[in-house]
């Protein structure tokens, strides 16, 4: 009887399937190997199997019936509940036996964008397009648009691209963000009419597998770690893309004879994207784990003695359902740079970092200046030591469509500099990420550079590993101090960005709880709503726990920005940035504004300064008008607030009359906000308490003038 030798790849048996039984034979198939998988590996095996080899009516016929007995899908009856679950690879099984049962229908279009969503978290461009394509053409609406408009890009068609923006521009008041999408595509256009010869030549390695092979990284000089979730002997499937959990492989950088990484670090769950220190004995890398079941990713770092990586645990403290991911060091080891979708950052996975502390621990992450983040996704930073450069991709800024790969120079001053797309053939209109450049050292000969990168342009798999290698002419010597650099075609200047950060902030008081006690200093507000409208921009963010948000902006815009929350008024403040400050700031300044919110004092009265009467007058002067109008902005700021004004005199008349003048001035000061507001009559009433509530308890004749006047007070209190 055959076995299952530890060397046979389960890889090589998805070339085979039970349900050709011709081909099995032909074949001479294994049959021991493969009734070792289980049945989530089975359902996998026959999908691809039949997807290569069937024709696409008779596939999904017999898809449905693989589905049937597979064991992860029992509690999984419909595709909306596995595209629910995070289970793509079984949701397209599913939803493409719906899709050709609904077609027609109105339930149809909603299929389709699910399809489309599925086969996109796949990595399936072009299956993904399709199917955005009928969503968008059976009325599903404008996130079918959006969708389609990126993956038309990302399919090099640029043109039908911008088409597609243009159309979705009549169907959402997005103007802003649908332009610059349109001048990305321009952008590409031109980029790919760029004259492409070069001395490079880019190769898929022979290492790739059917399955996602990326995140290339190198461990003393000569071995490539890479990240794979390529099947394995016993493995289990991973839902979400129908593949094992990814584990750590490593091979030489030039046989490209490929193992699995060492035991103490891969496990059941998923891991990847490696960084090590510059001796080899310490490692940084991604895992994503979860007790719970609701999987995060996290940074983990391991050490290697006595021939084996050991020692594996966090490298600090973590903020729960948040994602860190793909470490890299930096500067000696001093600084780690990894990416994370904290709320704090910019929008999306950003770029952070953090530094070594003399104890061996590393400090509270910093965000990476805003410039080089976005509100689209920044991954896969790497770094070369040789040349201090910092690459990283990013779906954002102006690139060739999907990942990009950038770069960005460390300065002697600490600074970065302004991140510079690589273009062809670094990138494509796929995904392009994770470039590591070998060291000079480790070059064969003949060879000028030779780096590593991740593109899903297509070979082996969705995910494969490239080499880029530049040569010398045959009878060219190359100098001792050869550095490693990149020679990229001039690119026209692309159009600056900027950013806006608004600080929310309130009011510290000497007497906690006393609005009418001197201020002390302020306190950031996290968890405040800022809604920011300008022209066609409208946006409504929430501040981070520094009370901070932040957008990108790339013309000169009038803001109106209106802070508020819970428990506190709201405030309103503009700023107009002129095109004159827009042409002398440079690309990535950041433009900065803060605002106060007060707290609600709900019942307390609080002191309105500098509205005065004339002698025995209720009339309201012209100098007390100002701090009236500040009422009237509160109540417009805050609609459902109710107020009362109440006015007080001074010690010195009669009880009646200080009555009667106190309760007319209250009035005057309502009218007035009535009649130049034009506030609702319901939300405002008037009191007026004469010589009854003294702030200032003096003996009335010998009270100050300066005691006089502060209990000759209006005040306002909140009711609701």
């Amino acid at each position: 009887m055959q076995t299952c030798s530890d060397g046979q790849s389960l890889h090589s048996i998805y070339l085979y399937s039970t349900i050709f039984t011709s081909i099995v034979i032909e074949h001479n198939l294994n049959m021991t190997c493969y009734h070792k998988l289980s049945k989530d590996q089975k359902v996998i095996f026959d999908f691809r199997i039949l997807n290569s080899l069937i024709k696409p009516g008779t596939l999904l016929l017999l898809l449905s019936l693989a589905l049937m007995s597979c064991s992860t899908t029992k509690k999984v009856k419909d595709g909306a509940t596995a595209f629910q679950q995070k289970q793509y690879a079984v949701a397209v099984g599913y939803l493409s036996k719906e899709a050709a049962a609904k077609e027609g229908t109105e339930e149809y279009a909603g299929i389709a964008y699910m399809l489309g969503e599925s086969y996109k978290n796949l990595n399936e461009a072009k299956l993904s397009l399709k199917w955005y394509i009928e969503a968008a053409k059976n009325g599903y609406g404008p996130e079918a648009f959006w969708e389609m408009s990126y993956a038309l890009k990302k399919d090099e068609r640029y043109e039908d691209a911008i088409l597609s923006f243009r159309r979705l521009g009549q169907m959402v008041d997005r103007d802003r963000e649908i332009n610059l999408e349109i001048q990305k595509c321009i952008q590409a256009q031109k980029w790919k009419q760029l004259d492409q010869e070069n001395q490079y030549i880019v190769e898929a390695l022979v290492l790739n597998s059917s399955e996602a092979d990326y995140a290339p990284s190198l461990w003393r000089g000569r071995n490539l770690v890479f990240t794979s979730d390529r099947m394995q002997e016993g493995g289990e499937i991973y839902a979400w893309t129908g593949n094992s959990y990814a584990d750590l492989y490593v091979s030489d950088i030039d046989d490209y004879n490929s193992v699995p990484f060492d035991p103490g670090v891969n496990t059941p769950h998923n891991e990847g994207s490696a960084t090590f220190s510059k001796d080899g004995t310490e490692m940084y890398f991604t895992r994503c784990h979860s007790e719970t079941g609701d999987s995060y990713c996290r940074l983990y770092k391991s050490i290697y003695q006595q021939g084996r990586w050991q020692d594996v645990f966090e490298v600090f403290r973590m903020k729960s359902k948040v994602h860190y991911r793909d470490p890299v060091l930096i500067e000696n080891d001093s600084v780690l740079i990894f990416t994370s979708n904290d709320p704090t950052g910019v929008g999306g996975h950003d770029l952070y970092y953090t530094l070594l502390l003399e104890d061996g621990t590393w400090d509270v992450p910093e965000l990476m200046p805003i410039y080089l983040n976005s509100t689209g996704q920044e991954r896969f930073p790497t770094w070369n030591e040789e040349t201090r450069t910092l690459y990283y991709s990013s779906d954002y800024f102006a690139g060739l469509g999907g990942l990009d790969i950038f770069k960005t120079t460390l300065n002697d001053d600490g600074s970065w500099t302004k991140p510079e797309n690589l273009l062809a053939p670094y990138n494509s209109s796929e995904d392009d990420y994770g470039l590591i450049f070998v060291a000079k050292d480790y070059l064969a000969s003949g060879l000028k550079m030779k780096a590593f990168f991740t593109s899903t342009r297509g070979v082996y798999g969705n995910d494969d590993i490239y080499s880029i290698v530049e040569t010398y002419p045959e009878d060219f010597t190359p100098p001792s101090d050869t550095t490693t650099v990149i020679v990229a075609e001039e690119e026209p200047e692309p159009a600056k960005t900027f950013f806006l950060r608004i600080q929310v902030m309130e009011k510290l008081f000497a007497i906690q709880d006393n609005p009418n006690s001197y201020v002390v200093g302020s306190r950031k507000v996290g968890g405040a709503s800022v809604k920011i409208d300008a022209q066609s921009l409208s946006e409504l963010k929430q501040t981070d726990g520094n009370g901070v948000v932040i957008i990108p902006i790339d013309s000169s815009l009038d803001f109106k920005i209106l802070a508020g929350k819970e428990g506190y008024l709201n405030n309103q403040e503009t700023l107009l940035i002129a095109p004159e400050e827009l042409e002398k700031r440079p690309d990535g300044y950041v433009f900065e504004k803060l605002i106060t919110i007060d707290r609600v004092f709900a019942g307390v009265e609080i002191v309105i300064d500098n509205i005065y009467y004339d002698l025995d007058k209720d009339e309201i002067r012209e100098d007390a008008k100002p701090a009236l109008n500040t009422i009237i902005d509160i109540l417009h700021e805050n609609p459902r607030v109710v107020i009362e004004l109440a006015s007080h005199t001074d010690c010195r008349g009669e009880d009646p009359y200080n009555l009667d003048l106190s309760k007319r001035r209250a009035a005057s000061a309502v009218d007035y906000i009535l009649n130049e507001g034009k506030i609702s009559n319901d939300r405002l009433s008037s009191v007026g308490y004469g010589e009854t509530k003294f702030e200032i308890n003096c003996i009335c004749e010998s009270c100050s003038e300066e005691e006089h006047q502060i209990n000759r007070r209006t005040t306002f209190k909140i009711i609701r």
